[in-house]
């Protein structure tokens, strides 16, 4: 039996727009499956940069992104599967 959760992500006008409309244009059934997806990709590019050098490069990567969209956002409610977060 697989466990949901429900989380609340802040997400800017622009990125809600390209997330309506990819779900949109039928690449995914739905945002949280959009979400699920990007979550995903995150995970796996940051296997990929956990070494010795790279862990700390991607953690700058990280910060200055945060830093560049502190601007105004729009929280959205997504339901997921916790087996999906998984991959």
């Amino acid at each position: 039996m697989s466990r949901s959760g429900k989380l609340s992500v802040d997400l800017t006008p622009e990125q809600l727009s390209q997330v309506r409309r990819i779900v949109q244009a039928g690449e995914f059934g739905s945002a949280a499956a959009v979400m699920r997806e990007a979550l995903r990709n995150w995970l796996h590019r940051r296997a990929l940069h956990a070494g010795p050098h790279g862990a700390g490069h991607f953690a700058r990567s990280l910060e200055a992104r945060r830093e560049a969209h502190a601007e105004s956002s729009e929280r959205v409610e997504l339901m997921f599967d916790a087996q999906d977060a998984k991959a």
